[in-house]
Formats: structure tokens, C-alpha cells, sequence
């Protein structure tokens, strides 16, 4: 890939390298705060849709002892993975696979945890990009909410966690999928542009064939304060050291 197809990219304050198309499908911050609700040990992960690596890179990074495979469906985010994973010395500690995860023996694995920053937005929400790789990345083009979480309910072990964001407005959407599935929500949290503004994302990790009997609604996470700049609590989960 020529270097003005792609940017190298700095996480957790340089201590993690990513590359990215340059233009195309582009980590947001999401995976940042998936990374930073799930609390580790993570074991043995899987990392559904995992484009560029973020989300499975963070969660190595913020555990020392934990492994995981990321699937991912288009190829060239697939490399991209793969090249900032050797970059980091991960080579032994992931592995990246370049396909459906349907069609995937890991859907029957036994993951500790399943995490995923899925394509969020139906068609039916707003028109898909221009761009192939964004729309497939951001729209339910390829991969749905049930199709994903099919693959969950089937890779995770019993009693190992499942964990998604997804906008505000499919909280229920999300819930409900889950819970059809033996998959039980145990922790929700609400994620909030600034404050007085409206939900924008939903975070959810739920346990397979767990007794949960309603999930614990954590306080919300505000993520900008009124100049714009990030709250202490997005600033910690991106790596910087706060006094």
C-alpha cells in the first residue's frame, strides 16, 4: 500500500501504533470507550468486525496476559490489522483473520469475551457513504444486529461476557437481541455528548446463561466538556496520566 493511501496513527498517548486508510473507514472513538467499560482480565477475546485493529489492540494493551482473534470482512482493513499488529509485537498475542464471521469456525469457539464496535446505523437511519469501505464499516450492509449477535451467543464460552456499543436509539434493539439469546445484560452505560445533551451511544456487556435479573445502569459517561475538549474520565481512557 503506497504511504499516501494510509496514516500511521498514535494510541493510548504513542504507546500503540495504528494504521488507517487515509480515506475510508476510520476508527471514532468508540472503540476507546468499549475498551474503557470493559474491565479486564479479558482472556481469550474476540474482536467482531475489527477493521483496523483498535479495539483489539486497546484491550491488549490494557491487559498484559490477554489474547484474541479479530475477524474482519474487507480485506484491506484486514491488512492493515495485521501490519499494525506486528508493528506492536502482538504477532503471538493475535491473530487476524480475513473473512465472514458467519462462515467462520471461531463463531463455535469458546471466547472468554466477545467485543464488538459493529456497523451501527440501518439503512433506514441514513443513506450509506459513497465510500464501499465507510458504508460497509458504518451500515448494516453486510453484518446485522442479529447476525452478530448469533455469532456471540455461539463464540462465547458459558458465564464469558459479550460487550457492544450502539447508537442511543437501538438500546432496546440491543437489550432484546441479547436476552433472546441466553446472553443476559449485566452492566448498560450511557454515553452523552456533553452535558444536558441527549444519549448518543448505548454500552452493554451481557453473560451468557448468566442470572442477571435486570442490568446495573451505570452513571453516565459525559464525554466533552462545555469548551469541547474531553472529560477526565475519556481523557484516562485515552491513555493520558491525570493528577
Amino acid at each position: 500500500m503506497a504511504d499516501d493511501t494510509v496514516t500511521a496513527d498514535a494510541l493510548l498517548q504513542g504507546r500503540v501504533r495504528l494504521y488507517q486508510p487515509a480515506r475510508g473507514a476510520r476508527m471514532s472513538l468508540d472503540p476507546v470507550l468499549v475498551a474503557g467499560f470493559l474491565a479486564p482480565p479479558y482472556g481469550r477475546f474476540l474482536d467482531i468486525g475489527c477493521g483496523a485493529g483498535p479495539l483489539a489492540f486497546l484491550l491488549l494493551a490494557r491487559d498484559a496476559a490477554a489474547t484474541g482473534v479479530g475477524v474482519e470482512i474487507q480485506p484491506r482493513l484486514a491488512a492493515l490489522a495485521e501490519r499494525g499488529r506486528d508493528d506492536n509485537g502482538w504477532r503471538d498475542r493475535l491473530e487476524i483473520v480475513a473473512g465472514d464471521v458467519r462462515a467462520s469456525a471461531l463463531a463455535n469457539a469458546a471466547f472468554d469475551l466477545v467485543a464488538t464496535n459493529p456497523p451501527y446505523r440501518t439503512l433506514e437511519m441514513s443513506p450509506p457513504s459513497p465510500n464501499r469501505e465507510r458504508a460497509l464499516a458504518h451500515h448494516e450492509i453486510a453484518l446485522r444486529l442479529a447476525d452478530w449477535v448469533d455469532v456471540a451467543a455461539r463464540a462465547v464460552r458459558p458465564g464469558g461476557r459479550v460487550a457492544a456499543i450502539l447508537p442511543a436509539t437501538r438500546a432496546s434493539e440491543l437489550l432484546d437481541a441479547l436476552g433472546a439469546r441466553r446472553l443476559a445484560p449485566a452492566r448498560v452505560r450511557y454515553t452523552h455528548p456533553h452535558v444536558g445533551a441527549a444519549a448518543a451511544r448505548v454500552l452493554v456487556e451481557a453473560v451468557l446463561d448468566g442470572e442477571v435479573l435486570a442490568p446495573v445502569v451505570e452513571p453516565p459517561l459525559v464525554v466533552h466538556e462545555a469548551d469541547g475538549s474531553f472529560t477526565p474520565e475519556v481523557r484516562r481512557m485515552l491513555g493520558e496520566e491525570l493528577e
